[in-house]
């Protein structure tokens, strides 16, 4: 091996091509590396009297198909294009042609097949059996050191996992930040972070209703990047990540706590799988048109279908219909005016309207289903300690089911439900340490909810497109029936609409709310809240 090499084409100027590569993008920004590679391979050309033609620099990795190298795959293009033209590749050292020993000698037939020299600054290339020994040799110990970097790489990057750092590349919401007494951590990314944070508390709530609700509304944000759809919001509405827990299959990894801060809730994040793994709903369509805010909220009366909307062209302008498109209906076909719909609907929320006088009972009734948290707390909490008994049970008798299978398939079942369990018991603690404690006083959330109560159309005939879409999820949750005749019929308000129309003024009596009712108060009190 040596540095001297014999000029191959001594008889006239040969043409050189320079390959430089280095291993990451990293190494191009922050180092001098392929710039280096080119200073030196350019000194051998001059030595040696060759003309410099062009340089393919690359900055991938060592292994795998040297054809995933867009700067080689570039190389070989030029060659194609210049048959007739006597070439000699340059590379600055051995470990830059190819870190793994098969492809090494694919590239070297790629390259000679094509009438190309190969030299390297470092290394003779030869045709005798004993140069191609020693040249397999070489390229067998660039594989090995390839191998061992990665298995070095690995190893280290799985006890920084164990210790509940993410290593992996980062993801929507998070960068990485060098912290004194961390180290390279993720921290949350603003405003990104924010905008992942409001998607899975808003699919939590059910202020959207499928994936693809969350991905248009990941679309929509300005700081979030292309490329956004149904799959990706999936992923992030899976990914234990933001809820403080890294889980990596792969690598025997999951739900491990991790040191990061996350963005939403353990107890958030396991409603958001609940409601994945439940029965799908069908998403709100995407070409819902804010000219027809009730596009299908309102139900035919023939049959209680959804009813669509579009414009009909006139003479002079376009004019708005609401109509029902359903097969075998008696009013399939037939339009009723947009103005009249949405008047009526206006109207239907000026009726929704409390007379002043139920207020006061109104507090009296929401401050004894405030006070009635602390006693379900109490209950929860010993619920909690229950369950996870009955936890740790189940665990232990799993575990030792485990130890004592001999089939591959059992173990992957018992491993399986135990990481179940592992989860379960990790969200009750979670539920448990939250607590349910409210995060505002009984006097702001009583004050933004009687807002909201009080006058409700505000927001109707004030708000903005997203927000009418809001009110109706929140105030008329199911989709209401439109007559002809009668106008709408009976629209099923919600929950607290109905406790204050139903009071009786004069007792100001009411019926104990049952806990699941307080719970619903509490989740709708949340919504107008956020």
């Amino acid at each position: 091996m040596t540095t001297d090499q014999t000029n191959i084409h001594p008889n006239e100027t040969t043409k050189a091509l320079i390959y430089c590569r280095v291993s990451t993008v990293k190494q191009t920004i922050e180092g001098s590396g392929l710039e280096s590679q080119e200073q030196r391979c350019r000194a051998y050309a001059a030595q040696r009297g060759y003309i410099v033609n062009q340089v393919f620099p690359d900055d991938a990795s060592g292994g795998g198909d040297y054809m995933t190298r867009p700067g080689m795959v570039a190389l070989l293009g030029d060659l194609d294009q210049h048959p007739d033209d006597s070439y000699v590749v340059i590379f600055d050292d051995l470990k830059r042609f190819a870190r793994d020993r098969d492809f090494h000698f694919k590239l070297r037939h790629a390259l000679t097949s094509r009438g190309a020299a190969v030299e390297c600054l470092n290394f003779k290339f030869g045709d005798t059996p004993e140069d191609e020994f020693i040249e397999a040799i070489m390229a067998a110990q660039g594989q090995l050191e390839r191998e061992q970097n990665a298995r070095q790489t690995l190893q280290k990057m799985k006890a920084r996992t164990a210790a509940g750092y993410y290593c992996r590349n980062k993801v929507w919401g998070y960068c990485y930040e060098k912290l004194p007494e961390h180290g390279k951590i993720l921290v949350p990314d603003e405003p990104r972070a924010s905008v992942i944070r409001e998607a899975i508390e808003g699919f939590a709530a059910g202020r959207f209703e499928t994936a693809a609700e969350v991905a248009r509304f990941l679309k929509s944000q300005p700081s979030m990047p292309t490329g956004v759809n149904r799959q990706r919001a999936t992923d992030v509405l899976r990914r234990s990540l933001y809820a403080g827990y890294i889980t990596i299959p792969t690598w025997g990894f999951h739900m491990h706590p991790g040191k990061h801060e996350p963005l939403v809730s353990l107890a958030t994040w396991q409603k958001v799988q609940d409601r994945l793994n439940a029965k799908k709903k069908r998403p709100q369509r995407a070409d819902v048109h804010e000219a027809f805010p009730l596009r299908n909220h309102v139900a035919c009366e023939g049959c209680g279908g959804a009813m669509t909307a579009g414009f009909s062209k006139g003479k002079y302008k376009q004019y708005g219909y609401y109509t029902c498109q359903s097969k075998g209906c008696d009013y399939r076909g037939k339009s009723i005016r947009k103005e009249r719909i949405e008047e009526d609907f206006e109207a239907l929320l000026h009726d929704m309207q409390p007379i002043p006088q139920l207020f006061a009972a109104a507090r009296a009734m929401f401050r004894n289903i405030w006070d009635s948290r602390a006693e379900m707390i109490e209950r929860s909490r010993a619920d909690a300690t229950k369950a996870m008994s009955a936890l740790d049970r189940k665990m232990t008798g799993l575990v030792d089911r485990l130890l004592a299978a001999d089939s591959p398939t059992l173990v992957t079942v018992y491993e399986g439900e135990i990481r179940k369990l592992e989860t379960e018991k990790k969200v009750l603690t979670a539920r448990q340490a939250q607590a349910l404690e409210p995060q505002k006083s009984f006097e702001e959330s009583f004050k933004m909810a009687m807002a909201f109560l009080a006058n409700p159309w505000i927001l109707w005939e004030k708000g903005s497109f997203a927000h009418k879409r809001l009110l109706l999820r929140l105030a008329v949750p199911e989709p209401i029936t439109f007559t002809r005749e009668n106008s709408f019929l009976n629209p099923e308000f919600a929950l607290p609409f109905k406790l204050l129309g139903g009071m009786n003024l004069e007792t100001e009596k009411m019926v104990q709310p049952s806990e699941q009712t307080l719970n619903q108060v509490f989740e709708v009190l949340a919504d107008w809240e956020a």
